[in-house]
């Protein structure tokens, strides 16, 4: 979004929303699914700042077996670079949020009502993917039985599936979405000046697709097509919540339909 002071057209960032044509960004503001400044990185990195702490307090102090699998992924690739410890996947995180802040230039002021907003978008925005996982199970089985809960062990206890679902929401966006979509289109509009909506499109696709591939990675014989399908869609759909809403609804959402899934398999 560009500055209200400036004059010139600017290309805008992934994971921000664009004001609609004729419309300004304060005509927006306080609108739920609108403001503009929740997808903004400082807001999504508050936002997500206690998850981030619950999550890296329990895997350094409580249970580091109950980490995640993305944070471990991030973990293993990193640690060629010399980045190594339980708590360098959390250090990035917010690495990567500071610098982008920084590069925008965004203020620093975040009102609490654009939390309590990022909260209620989250919520209404984890809807549609119930919905997918309703649809795909009754296509492939009639039924609510479609399996995709993966990570921590119920019979270990609610921190078993309060951990893995946040680092599982937390971490898998920072692959999928952070890195594979954000970074991408941020090239592709900051260098290049291209700004199209097939380029979205395009790079949330592939996305989706390594993200549902990435899911048979430790036992390729466990593919199952309903599994496939249903990551592909939730993830080209994260995608398109990341791309117009930013890095923390689309991780609050992600982390919210984990942990309802998981506790519904904990609880039966």
């Amino acid at each position: 979004m560009p500055r209200a002071s400036r004059s010139r057209k600017t290309t805008p960032d992934a994971g921000q929303a664009r004001p609609a044509p004729g419309r300004g960004g304060a005509s927006r503001a306080d609108r739920l699914l609108r403001d503009p400044e929740a997808a903004r990185p400082l807001p999504s990195l508050i936002f997500l700042s206690p998850l981030l702490a619950f999550y890296a307090i329990g895997v350094f102090f409580v249970r580091p077996d109950f980490a995640a699998r993305a944070d471990i992924l991030v973990r293993d690739l990193i640690e060629p670079l010399g980045l190594t410890g339980i708590l360098a996947p959390t250090y990035i995180v917010v690495g990567v949020l500071v610098a982008w802040h920084l590069a925008r230039r965004d203020p620093m002021r975040v009102p609490g009502r654009l939390l309590g907003l990022m909260a209620a978008e989250t919520l209404l925005l984890t809807i549609p993917i119930f919905a997918l996982h309703a649809l795909v199970s009754a296509l492939f089985h009639g039924a609510m039985s479609l399996e995709m809960v993966a990570g921590g062990d119920p019979a270990a206890g609610w921190l078993a599936v309060a951990l893995t679902s946040v680092g599982a929401g937390i971490y898998e966006e920072l692959l999928f979405r952070l890195i594979m979509v954000g970074v991408p289109l941020g090239i592709a509009w900051k260098v290049f000046r291209i700004d199209s909506s097939g380029l979205v499109v395009a790079v949330v696709l592939v996305a989706a697709g390594i993200f549902a591939g990435a899911h048979t990675i430790d036992d390729p014989r466990r593919f199952a097509w309903d599994s496939f399908i249903f990551r592909a869609g939730a993830g080209a759909y994260l995608g398109y919540v990341f791309a117009r809403r930013g890095f923390g609804i689309a991780a609050g959402t992600h982390i919210v339909f984990d942990l309802v899934v998981k506790l519904a398999s904990f609880l039966a």
